[in-house]
């Protein structure tokens, strides 16, 4: 998804965590949440989990049909 890393680093400024923080609320370090939110890295289920529910994001992003 193109648009990820560009919504990881908007919400996490609207937030307010900085890069460690942010790091640290989804459990990996410092160096792989840079390289999520560069794009340069997907991650893994779990992590993914883990933005989702520290973002408020939807698990995915498909629309379901109606």
């Amino acid at each position: 998804m193109a648009a990820f890393p560009v919504m990881m680093e908007r919400d996490r400024k609207r937030e307010g965590f900085r890069v460690c923080r942010a790091a640290w609320l989804i459990g990996v370090s410092v160096r792989e949440y840079r390289e999520l939110e560069a794009g340069t890295r997907s991650p893994d289920f779990d992590t993914w989990n883990r933005i989702c529910k520290l973002y408020g994001w939807p698990q995915t992003f498909v629309d379901s049909p109606t």
